[in-house]
């Protein structure tokens, strides 16, 4: 059963995600708050693409598209693209190669479809555990392309995000159960 604000709350954490990701660190004298800032689109696509399958009502037929009398497997096929389209939209806010945030989030949405129920029986800290290893490996992927499109060197930014990003999904996973309320975990 979805909560009447569950749209509202998700509508709002995508848009504060992106406004997180884009906004500027001070400058010069702290230069370590970059290597410690999370990855928060990640950590949002993680959270709804955990969420939602477990709330077929109006809003995840009207966000995935889904008719009645479509199957799990056309409504998931249809959440994929979803979420790769949601990753080209952030390839454009975050100025990085047209398609690398596509597969990123098509993937993870992929992974944690794939293995959801699974996902749910884990305790936090297994949860951060997992989180830890995709925001790894999305930030290596992330470096490869961009070491190779844009001559970017390599530094150890993927690790220390993976780091944040494992350590705040506690603390953002509750928030974001208790807003969309009742009835869920």
């Amino acid at each position: 059963m979805n909560s009447p604000g569950l749209g509202i709350v998700l509508t709002l954490s995508v848009l504060l995600s992106f406004v997180l990701a884009v906004a500027r660190l001070p400058g010069e004298p702290n230069v370590w708050l970059t290597y410690i800032r999370p990855q928060w689109i990640l950590l949002i696509c993680f959270f709804w693409a955990q969420q939602l399958p477990s709330r077929r009502g109006l809003f995840f037929a009207l966000l995935f598209g889904a008719p009645r009398q479509s199957d799990d497997q056309t409504t998931y096929r249809r959440g994929i693209i979803f979420s790769w389209i949601f990753g080209l939209f952030a390839d454009v806010v975050l100025n990085e190669p047209f398609g690398v945030n596509g597969a990123i989030f098509a993937s993870i949405t992929f992974f944690v479809w794939r293995f959801h129920q699974r996902h749910q029986m884990h305790s936090m800290v297994q949860q951060a555990m997992m989180i830890f290893l995709i925001v790894f490996l999305a930030e290596v992927f992330r470096a490869f392309v961009m070491f190779f499109v844009a001559d970017q060197p390599w530094d150890i930014l993927p690790l220390t995000r993976a780091i944040s990003s494992a350590l705040l999904w506690p603390i953002l996973s509750r928030v974001l159960l208790r807003l969309i309320g009742p009835g869920y975990n």
